[in-house]
């Protein structure tokens, strides 16, 4: 997994963007996770979870994402862009002479300008003849170290009017592969600019909720399996410690995936069994030692919730009301991504069993089910979610401010998480497409909200349809399983 790095000491700099995350909760980074394929250096992460815890018209920009420039602020009401953006810029930085104005998404003077869009447009190709170790801001003309801090200074390719008939899919493709390449070959101009820059507010969110989410992933796939926490309330849940920091402490189970036939042989064979003998509590041997997907998953998005921001500053009552509404949400919408980059048409569970096969496969009959394991994974499919538009989708969900039984503190600090959040997403997306697309994707992106919202209430129709079709050997389930119980009430 090829990391594009980002400008930015995270040891040193989480605290002061997340304050809530202190020393003493620090943990090693998560290194499990070359399968969440993300262009970013998640090795400069060094996290342990908390015990509670100027834009062009047609701006975008490849996910490799641009060095940012400017300060920013910790407040969830800051803008994308820093706030300083809105103040005129003293200098450029690609060649330090004065400027006031801001091109390409970049304080730049206009001739650095001039030359980046030049170079674009006709395809000239410059070579430092020196290695790259000419220092522009000393007034040394070298072409190709120009250019090279052109880009590394986050020049938006993207945000460059070209003229008709010019391939810009190609260009964006070419500065994209240029950046990547500067950063593996380690370029001198990356040692000498690194110090000037840190990443942007947008980033630096986009890659918290990354890393968030491949802790989150890591448990998922692996053998952890919390059945010490499948009892406890959720108000109990939420006053723990997040368990996301033991990612590293549990791997993958070699025998994944399983046969889903073999397993309902067995299944078919034991239920016969229970009939012969005529016992309503004859126990099952394979339903005591399979993993409850479902139950872990649940559990899975309250600890990745419990990690936000937004989650610290909420009392322990607003956290429970908020996490009652939404956490069926994001389990759904979790099911449904990894199913859809499994390239399954509906939900698949880790370890490769498919829920509504395996229902077929016992005659089980459940409609509703059907729709939250089908239709969910359609969504995701019809909207093709990359992994930055799903972590930023759950991280506006978990703030969703519609919640009746929010205080009034509360939900102003939810709205304002979500508000940041949806900002975030509009600004990425437009930055990525161009302004008109990426307001059309963005819009895309957020109806699934409400849709998932929807498929929540199925799914809490078909447990509670379950539910009712229970035996009486199963009737103690509802103490073996007080959490899930009560977040599908």
């Amino acid at each position: 997994m090829s990391s594009f790095l980002v400008a930015v000491d995270y040891e040193n700099q989480l605290t002061d963007f997340y304050p809530d995350i202190d020393d003493e909760i620090k943990k090693e980074y998560f290194v499990g996770c070359s399968d969440f394929k993300q262009d970013v250096n998640f090795s400069q992460f060094d996290l342990k979870i908390n015990d509670t815890m100027d834009n062009s018209n047609d701006a975008t920009c490849s996910n490799e994402n641009n060095f940012a420039l400017v300060p920013v602020s910790t407040s969830p009401n800051s803008s994308i862009k820093s706030s300083s953006i809105d103040e005129a810029p003293r200098q450029c930085v690609v060649c330090d002479e004065p400027t006031k104005c801001y091109h390409y998404d970049v304080p730049s003077c206009t001739g650095c300008k001039t030359f980046f869009r030049r170079c674009l447009v006709t395809g000239k190709k410059y070579k430092c003849q020196y290695g790259g170790k000419c220092d522009i801001k000393k007034g040394e003309d070298c072409r190709g170290c120009r250019f090279e801090r052109c880009l590394v200074s986050g020049m938006n390719a993207a945000a460059i009017q070209y003229p008709a008939g010019v391939n810009v899919e190609g260009i964006l493709e070419n500065v994209k592969q240029l950046k990547r390449k500067l950063i593996e070959d380690n370029r001198p101009i990356i040692s000498k600019m690194l110090p000037t820059f840190s990443e942007t507010e947008q980033r630096r969110d986009i890659n918290f909720l990354l890393y968030l989410e491949a802790k989150q992933r890591k448990l998922r796939e692996s053998e952890y399996d919390p059945t010490y926490l499948y009892s406890v309330k959720l108000r109990d849940l939420l006053e723990r410690a997040s368990e996301l920091y033991l990612a590293d402490k549990f791997e993958k189970p070699s025998h994944w995936p399983v046969d889903q036939n073999a397993i309902v042989k067995k299944l078919v064979e034991q239920c016969q069994r229970r009939k012969e003998s005529k016992s309503e509590t004859l126990s099952c041997e394979m339903e005591k030692k399979k993993k409850l997907f479902v139950a872990v998953d649940l559990i899975l998005t309250v600890e990745m919730a419990k990690v936000l921001p937004a989650f610290n500053c909420l009392s322990i009552n607003d956290k429970e009301v908020l996490m009652k509404h939404v956490v069926v949400v994001n389990m759904l919408l979790t099911q449904s991504f990894y199913s859809y980059q499994m390239h399954s048409d509906v939900i698949i569970l880790p370890h490769g069993i498919i829920p509504t096969k395996l229902d077929q496969q016992l005659g089980r009959n459940n409609p509703i089910k059907w729709e939250t394991h089908c239709r969910t994974v359609e969504c995701v499919k019809r909207v093709a979610l990359n992994p930055e538009q799903f972590v930023l989708l759950k991280a506006i969900i978990y703030c969703h401010p519609a919640v009746e039984g929010l205080s009034d503190e509360g939900r102003n600090i939810v709205d304002s998480y979500h508000q940041r959040y949806s900002k975030t997403l509009l600004q990425h997306l437009q930055n990525e497409m161009g302004s008109a697309a990426g307001a059309s994707k963005f819009a895309e992106v957020i109806s699934l909200i409400s849709t998932y919202f929807h498929f929540a209430d199925k799914a809490k129709q078909a447990h509670l349809i379950q539910v009712m079709q229970m035996g009486k050997e199963r009737l103690n389930c509802k103490n073996k399983h007080i959490l899930f119980n009560e977040c599908m009430i």
